[in-house]
């Protein structure tokens, strides 16, 4: 699977692109290679050896295998690009609510070599305020745009567009944000 964002944040822009390649699959462990460019520089491939449990065994890297407890915490960087899409899709429930955002309708877009349908949403007012509820955080919003659909061959939804902008309060502490994420190519296998 190979994923592409274009992240922006403020003025700065980012290009990553990030793969990775299932080498094997055992009864129970899955090989896999992952490799990273950021802004077209490439880093060498790292190869990770994970239970399907989701426990990480080793991970090579620049030719030196790794193990033990911090292979565990390396791990979430070599699916830095990943992590930031499932995060994503495990935020659609709070950026899908009906009481801040609704449905702009579908579209038709094609991802490589892949054509889905996606749902596009829109925030109902600008700047729209999101409080969660038992965390004591305040976001608001002052851009806010998302597609998300499930690609021919999988029921899993992905986030192919996000744009957010605004501010978040957690604890009294402010912290601003200004970002855009895109799919610019994805592979199932």
């Amino acid at each position: 699977m190979e994923l592409k964002y274009n992240l922006t944040s403020g003025s700065s822009q980012s290009n990553l692109t990030e793969s990775y390649t299932r080498v094997y699959a055992s009864a129970t462990t899955y090989k896999v290679t992952i490799t990273t460019s950021a802004n077209g520089q490439a880093t060498p491939a790292e190869t990770a050896w994970i239970l399907k449990d989701g426990t990480v065994l080793a991970i090579n890297v620049a030719g030196q295998n790794l193990t033990g407890p911090t292979v565990q915490t390396m791990v979430i960087g070599l699916f830095a690009g990943f992590s930031a899409e499932v995060q994503a899709g495990s935020q659609l429930s709070t950026y899908t609510q009906s009481q801040y955002f609704h449905s702009t309708g579908t579209s038709s877009v094609t991802i490589g070599s892949n054509t889905f349908t996606v749902t596009n949403y829109a925030a109902n007012t600008m700047p729209q305020t999101i409080t969660s509820c038992g965390t004591g955080s305040t976001t608001n919003l002052t851009a806010y745009k998302l597609s998300v659909g499930s690609p021919t061959g999988t029921s899993y939804k992905v986030v192919t567009y996000m744009q957010l902008a605004g501010s978040s309060t957690v604890n009294g502490q402010p912290t601003s944000f200004n970002y855009t994420i895109q799919i610019v190519s994805l592979t199932v296998g």
